[in-house]
């Protein structure tokens, strides 16, 4: 099965024109919001070392990851912005 791009992924969820409408209420769920953004990248690990006592734990640390990358994805936050954002730097986009 071929990897499929984040545009892709959200057209197969919602189909057209809702994905549109979904990366839009992203835009505006998190824009000047940037205490949640910074919140978030704390909370899941965005520039942090992923750590857990057991391999359970490294998944459930390794799924906020994924969260956050899903967010930066949608809102269109570079990697490169993750270490300002968590350390509170820059501002979110």
């Amino acid at each position: 099965m071929p990897i499929l791009s984040l545009p892709q992924k959200i057209m197969m969820l919602w189909g057209w024109p809702e994905a549109a409408s979904v990366v839009d209420e992203y835009k505006m769920a998190f824009t000047n919001r940037d205490r949640v953004v910074r919140d978030l990248a704390l909370f899941c690990n965005a520039a942090a070392p992923i750590e857990g006592t057991s391999e359970f734990d490294r998944g459930v640390e390794e799924g906020k990851r994924r969260v956050w990358l899903h967010i930066a994805r949608m809102r269109g936050i570079e990697h490169t912005d993750f270490i300002p954002i968590a350390d509170g730097i820059n501002q979110a986009r």
